[in-house]
Order: C-alpha cells, then sequence, then structure tokens
C-alpha cells in the first residue's frame, strides 16, 4: 500500500517535472521564431529602402513592446545602416534576444542567447523612396 503511494507521488512529481520543462522549450521556442521573424523583416525593409531606416528601428521598439522585452538588452547587427546601398547588393539582419530560464526558485535563472538572422537583397531606386537613415538604437 505504501509503496502504490509512493509510486503514485514519483508520477505526480515526474508529469509536472516534464510538463514544466514542455512549457519552458515551448516559450523559448516561441520566442526565437518571433527572433527569426523579427531579422527576416529587418533584412526585407532594408532591400526594399536600400539600408536601415527610422521606420526599421520604430518596429524593432514594437517588436520588444509586444514581447515585454527591454530593448537595451537586445542586440541588433544590419549590414545597411546609416544610408542606402546599391541595387543588388545582399543585405543582412542578425538580432539576438536573451531567454531567461527559470522556473520558480526550483533553477537558477540563467539566460541563453536566441539569434534570428534576415537575408535580402537591395532593390532600392535612388530617389525612389523619401526615407530618413540610422543606425540601430
Amino acid at each position: 500500500m505504501l509503496g502504490k503511494i509512493g509510486m503514485a507521488l514519483v508520477t505526480i512529481w515526474l508529469l509536472v517535472g516534464i510538463g514544466a520543462c514542455l512549457a519552458i522549450t515551448q516559450g523559448m521556442m516561441t520566442l526565437w521564431h518571433a527572433t527569426e521573424n523579427q531579422a527576416q523583416f529587418l533584412a526585407i525593409s532594408q532591400g526594399r529602402y536600400g539600408g536601415y531606416t527610422t521606420e526599421a528601428d520604430e518596429a524593432m521598439r514594437d517588436f520588444c513592446h509586444d514581447l515585454n522585452l527591454d530593448c537595451s538588452e537586445i542586440e541588433v547587427a544590419v549590414s545597411a545602416p546609416g544610408g542606402p546601398v546599391p541595387w543588388g547588393t545582399v543585405v543582412t539582419a542578425k538580432v539576438t534576444v536573451p531567454f531567461k530560464f527559470q522556473l520558480g526558485s526550483f533553477l537558477v535563472p540563467f539566460e541563453v542567447p536566441l539569434t534570428g538572422y534576415g537575408r535580402s537583397v537591395s532593390t532600392y531606386l535612388p530617389g525612389s523612396f523619401d526615407v530618413t537613415y540610422t543606425w540601430p538604437s
């Protein structure tokens, strides 16, 4: 009788642990997919306008706000900051977001960097758009 109770408690403990691990993994994968999507968006924006614009910078701030992230912790690297690049130039974007692993007080919290990459080709023609170029902030 006591053995059955013990096995039931161990089984419940294992199911709760597996559920917690699955929840953390789901959260991490969701954030990674969002980061990958944002990096591709930045690359496509650079491809369209020839460089990193204030509109793309505003989209990064919206990304931070929508996911409750601290913008100062996010690293953004783009290949065309500050000005347009010519037609046919490959433009890239890299966004790195820290994911905090934490499960109450059971685990010591630690961070894992999640990196998303984007790549596009510039289709910018001089004089096509009236945009302001900037650097990632």
